[in-house]
This record gives structure tokens, sequence and C-alpha cells, in this order.
């Protein structure tokens, strides 16, 4: 296993295509507001959700994913004891999470793309436009629109804008539609759990055009929501219930596959590299046999990381032979 010393290190050495996936430590980097606990507060579970303060109480947490795995588990075991109502009920309540993690984002997230200067979309740029090239991609886990903010105000004015491709096309009434492979340049730029600013509609996955209605993206956002529209969030507790939602929506799907394609190199940068949330996605990137490299940030520990990745490599029966792992610390990442 290769200790890099810099990202910078890491990146100059990878050979070929470069892929990259970034967890909320992205957005953390950006502003404190996107750790969890400042969405715990946002949520103001004391007076809006008594009930679901109790069980973040209970399990001494203020990690929404956390608490979604275990009313899960227990909404799981209701079922298995013939308990259907309070599985029911349970069901509800991971509804209820769902929709206060979503209002939580929204209420700590910036109005507009203004909040992101100039100097942190140039810095975003020179971070991203390695995974740009070569037929590359970019993974988000995250559900806020900082990356897109950024990328959108530094790609419509650089040289390389023409590399960035979300695959969002065939404007309507406002928005813009998914279309895949349907899109005129290679897709490279991808929310597997969905975000804040995506909303699905007759199987369709859709994102509402701000400068077309003049309204700001925050103010658009409102407005679904207050007409019973939601983003798509992917917030389940376990990385299996996450598999089930992705399976259900075609741009989930789609993002979630073409990790499958990706070759050579992935990073990743922000993450935890938790299966128990995140495993189905991590798998899918240590399984995939035309990844030959992976190389993971880390914040306070490198031996924490790198067991983990060891660990990862050897439930996937892969090896030193056809799979180097590779880290660096996370603080060398000029992201913002």
């Amino acid at each position: 296993m290769t200790a890099f010393n810099t990202y910078d290190e890491a990146v100059n050495q990878a050979i070929g295509q470069k892929n990259l996936l970034v967890g909320n430590g992205l957005s953390i980097a950006f502003s404190d507001n996107f750790k969890y606990a400042k969405l715990f507060d946002a949520a103001n579970f004391e007076d809006n959700n008594p009930k679901i303060a109790a069980i973040f109480k209970a399990l001494n947490t203020k990690d929404f994913e956390t608490v979604a795995g275990a009313i899960l588990i227990a909404r799981n075991i209701s079922h298995e004891l013939g308990n259907d109502d309070f599985a029911k009920e349970l069901d509800q309540k991971i509804e209820e999470l769902k929709n206060n993690l979503i209002e939580a984002v929204k209420n700590t997230h910036p109005e507009d793309k203004n909040c992101v200067t100039d100097d942190q979309c140039k810095n975003i740029q020179k971070f991203l436009s390695s995974f740009f090239e070569d037929e590359g991609c970019v993974y988000s886990l995250n559900y806020d629109a900082l990356l897109y903010w950024a990328l959108l105000r530094w790609f419509t004015n650089s040289p390389t804008k023409g590399k960035f491709a979300d695959g969002f096309g065939a404007p309507d009434n406002g928005s813009v539609y998914f279309l895949g492979d349907m899109c005129p340049k290679p897709v490279n730029f991808l929310f597997p759990h969905d975000a804040l600013f995506l909303f699905e509609e007759n199987g369709d996955v859709l994102k509402p055009q701000a400068a077309i209605k003049e309204k700001k993206l925050l103010e658009i956002i409102t407005n679904n929501m207050e007409q019973g529209s939601f983003p798509l969030f992917v917030s389940d507790g376990s990385h299996s219930q996450k598999l089930k939602a992705i399976r259900k929506s075609f741009y989930l799907n789609y993002a979630f596959e073409k990790i499958g394609t990706a070759k050579e190199n992935f990073f990743i940068f922000g993450h935890s590299m938790d299966l128990a949330s995140d495993g189905h996605i991590i798998e899918k990137i240590f399984r995939n046999e035309e990844i030959k490299n992976i190389y993971a940030s880390f914040n306070s520990s490198r031996d924490a990381i790198e067991g983990k990745l060891l660990q990862l490599r050897a439930h996937v029966n892969r090896d030193d032979s056809n799979l180097k792992l590779h880290t660096y610390p996370a603080s060398t990442v000029l992201c913002w």
C-alpha cells in the first residue's frame, strides 16, 4: 500500500482514466453547517417530531442514517413478530425522518450560487479537472448544490466547459430532464443518492432551471415542497435499503451502474468508507475489476483507513496483484 504525503502526489502518478467519489467531507470543508450535528439542530426535532427526537436521544447520536437504520431494524422485527400495525407506523417514521432531513438541508443550505466565490470555483475546477479527462466521472453522495453551482459557474466561462456533462437536457416548462445515454456528451457528473435539486415526475428525473423561472434555486425547491413534490433522497439507514431505493429510479440506477464502467483509477474523498451505510457504493467500486488503483483520503488516522481498505479488498476476493491501494491526507486537497 502506498502512503502518499499529498493529494497532488497521488493524482500526478495515477496514469489513465481517473474517477472520483466525494462524500460529506467535501461539503463540510465548505461550511460546518453541513455537519450532521448542524443538520440535526436545523431539523428541530424536539418541537417538530418529539418521537423521532426521543430515538435520537436513546441512541445518543445526531446522525440521521444511524437513526434510520435503527428504525428499519425495529420495523423488520415488528413485521417478523406479526405486529404489522406497528411496522407500518415505523415505516411512517422513516418517511418523516427523510422529510425532516430534506427540510434540514434546505434550511441550512445557502440560498443561491453566489455563496461560492470565484476563487472557490477555480479551486474546485483544479481539483476536478483530472476526472473529466479520458472519460472519467465524478460521483457526489452529497445532497447539496455546492459542487454543482461551482461547476456551472466555472465551466460556463472555462475552455474545458465542454467536458462537463450531467446528462440533463430537453428543456420543458422551466425544467430539464435526464437523458442518460441519449445525452450528446458522455455523462461525467452524477449523484447516486440524488440531490436537493433533482425531482422525479412520472418516472422521469428533472432539474429546475432557476434562470428560466427567474427565481433562486431554493425558492423553486421550496415551492415544489409546498406542492408536495420532494426530492428523491436516498437516506435510508442501511446500504441494502438504499440500493432498493436506487433500483426504483432510472436516474439513480444509471448513476450506480455507471460506477461499474469506470476504469484504471478511483479516488475517494471526504467519505468514511462505512459499509453499513454505503456498502453498495463502496463494494461496486471494489468489485469492478477494471479498477486497478483505489486512492482514499483520511483525516486523522491513516492506519484506520488503511485497515478498512485492506478489509474491503479481501471482502471482494481481490489482492495486491490486481488492485493496488493508496492513501492521501484529506487536508492536502484544496477543494474550496
